[in-house]
């Protein structure tokens, strides 16, 4: 091979590679947003969660009380005080104010519909009042998409939840219902907190919980061990839907009869679950035995790990509009415009490498030959 043959075919591979460049730098500028699959439920269920919370929020300001405009910077009315009588356990601000998302409401859509999830499905719920933004995105999901929840509520809170006394979560169903907003509720409710009958709570603090869910109408499932309350859970669950099945099972928070024991938050994965891996757990709560009956699971908990997976916000210091977010429109490549690149690419490799490449194979030929 002559220096000269072999300088010029340096040259073909740097204009090729030149060549590449400028088609992905073409591609990369003629990204266009798409709209997901379902853009129009999800953001149905995404406008109804936000009229909750421009409603919940209305009713705070109303009353006496005051919005912590430094942990609550969106005024949303959601972030409840540090402590309290009935406040079971320690809470992440941060957690607590990606959850205040309306848009979380188009991720549990999503699910619904990746599960197939169809009108008068039955879904057992576990919700407790650390989370409300999220209780309120699930009940606004199950609205649009007419599902049919037993829901059951752990009425305490940890920090910076619905850990108000006189604002807890069963108070917030009870103002959106009245409202016209949502028609599903709970039907039962527990202490939630230590063994999910108070335990770490007060005996002040264990009334406050009692004297909640007696005002909104909603009866107590009481127990006297951990055991007793998930074994009761679970027949809750079957004597509301006797002779059918559950299409899913979704848990709000880290509720220790959802989960059985503290010891199973690292093991349980966030989001979306067909199926559990096996361990061997150290208490089966309801979540993992739904599991254990072939019943998906939608576990929310992790909350700034999730929203960062489905392109939500971190704790922002506004309140995001109905719409935002890669949940529903994201940029990506045309398609049709990139296999026509890719194949006029390959096609210009091919009529300009082939008689190189014959060539090239003449001339080892040619040298062995001699």
């Amino acid at each position: 091979m002559t220096w000269r043959l072999d300088n010029r075919r340096r040259w073909i591979l740097l204009g090729l590679a030149v060549a590449a460049l400028l088609l992905q730098a073409l591609l990369d500028a003629t990204r266009a947003p798409i709209r997901q699959r379902d853009y129009a439920l999800k953001l149905e269920a995404a406008t109804l969660a936000a009229a909750a919370f421009d409603s919940l929020r209305a009713t705070r300001i109303s009353g006496e009380a005051e919005l912590d405009l430094v942990n609550d910077p969106a005024g949303t009315g959601l972030i409840g005080p540090e402590t309290s009588l009935i406040t079971n356990a320690t809470g992440d601000l941060d957690s607590k104010l990606t959850s205040l998302n309306p848009n979380f409401a188009a991720v549990l859509v999503q699910y619904f519909r990746q599960i197939g999830l169809k009108r008068g499905d039955s879904v057992a719920v576990a919700v407790s009042g650390s989370f409300p933004g999220l209780n309120i995105c699930l009940y606004a999901a199950l609205e649009v998409m007419h599902l049919r929840p037993v829901i059951v509520t752990s009425i305490g809170s940890s920090n910076w939840g619905a850990n108000d006394p006189d604002f807890t979560w069963l108070d917030m169903e009870t103002l959106l219902q009245r409202a016209g907003l949502f028609q599903i509720r709970s039907l039962a409710a527990s202490c939630g907190g230590g063994d999910d009958m108070g335990r770490g709570l007060s005996p002040r603090g264990r009334r406050l919980l009692e004297e909640a869910a007696e005002r909104n109408g909603i009866p107590m499932l009481r127990s006297d061990n951990i055991e007793q309350a998930i074994s009761q859970r679970m027949s809750f669950y079957q004597e509301k839907l006797p002779g059918h099945g559950y299409r899913l099972f979704v848990n709000i928070g880290g509720g220790v009869a959802s989960l059985g024991s503290s010891l199973n938050k690292p093991l349980l994965s966030n989001g979306l679950l067909t199926e559990l891996p096996g361990h061997n757990w150290p208490r089966k709560g309801c979540l993992i035995l739904m599991a254990e009956k072939g019943v998906p699971i939608v576990h929310l908990l992790g909350i700034t790990e999730l929203a960062r997976r489905h392109g939500l916000p971190v704790a922002p210091d506004w309140r995001p509009e109905p719409g935002e977010g890669e949940i529903f429109v994201k940029t990506t490549y045309r398609l049709p415009l990139a296999a026509g690149i890719l194949v006029l690419y390959c096609g210009i490799c091919v009529l300009i490498l082939a008689p190189e490449l014959h060539r090239g194979l003449f001339d080892r030929w040619n040298r062995r030959m001699a």
